[in-house]
């Protein structure tokens, strides 16, 4: 075989490489840990009620900081172009209210998605996801039971994962303690699966919204595409660092 022959294999077996590398990256399009006992305002809007705590539970994963929320409205994300996207975190329902309140599809304090995971003994449909649309000021409602009878309880950490797709909206929790001990295979438990008929907010912000007498807690934020999985082996890696590794591997057995 020529030099030039064997030259242009090696070229196109790194172009084949390169492309596989940075396929196989997840992308994160927001993550947020609530640590450092400020809120980061170049992810968040500023929002009083948003108040950065220690927790309480002994979940490692929650570090030593989580956001702690308590009335205010809904807050939003600076970025406000989230379209198609696998949305994460841990909450805790506190027993003031027994409820939550995860917003997708912000455009203003007037418009977007409000999703509710209304727990075990709630005042408001327990044991329901309640999927709200705000639009011009005015709200629309429509509670669910969760998927196969399940239940969720206040005061207990859990992980949600949420799949935005185009209008249609899918949920999945687990309790956190369980998830953490293996997140790239942990078995999420489906609460909940509903479609906006109106098609309100194709794109916007993400975020949480809080009404009075409703406390809640949430931590580890983390948004990104559909089809990753940035919790496995190898995914939420350097693509630069693998890229250079296996480009010397491939020196090596020439």
């Amino acid at each position: 075989m020529s030099r030039s022959v064997r030259g242009t294999l090696w070229v196109s077996l790194f172009l084949l490489m390169f492309i596989g590398v940075f396929a196989s990256h997840a992308t994160t399009l927001l993550e947020e840990d609530f640590e450092g006992g400020k809120l980061n305002e170049s992810k968040w809007n500023a929002k009083a009620e948003w108040k950065l705590i220690k927790p309480e539970a002994k979940v490692a994963k929650l570090g030593t900081g989580v956001v702690d929320i308590n009335g205010g409205q809904a807050n939003f994300s600076k970025k406000t172009d989230f379209k198609n996207f696998v949305f994460e975190a841990d909450f805790n329902a506190k027993k003031d209210g027994k409820i939550t309140g995860f917003v997708f599809g912000g455009q203003d304090p007037d418009n977007y998605y409000m999703h509710q995971i209304s727990t075990n003994g709630s005042g408001h449909t327990p044991n329901n996801v309640r999927w709200h649309t705000r639009s011009k000021g005015a709200w629309a409602v429509d509670p669910k039971p969760f998927l196969g009878g399940e239940k969720v309880e206040p005061e207990v950490w859990y992980r949600s994962k949420w799949i935005v797709k185009d209008f249609n909206f899918k949920v999945w929790v687990l309790e956190s303690e369980t998830f953490w001990k293996n997140p790239a295979g942990a078995k999420m438990r489906k609460i909940g699966d509903w479609t906006d008929p109106k098609k309100s907010f194709p794109t916007g912000a993400v975020g949480f919204r809080s009404s009075g007498g409703e406390h809640m807690r949430y931590d580890n934020v983390l948004v990104y595409d559909i089809g990753d999985n940035p919790h496995a082996s190898g995914t939420a890696v350097d693509p630069h660092g693998k890229l250079a590794a296996t480009w010397a591997s491939l020196k090596t057995n020439r």
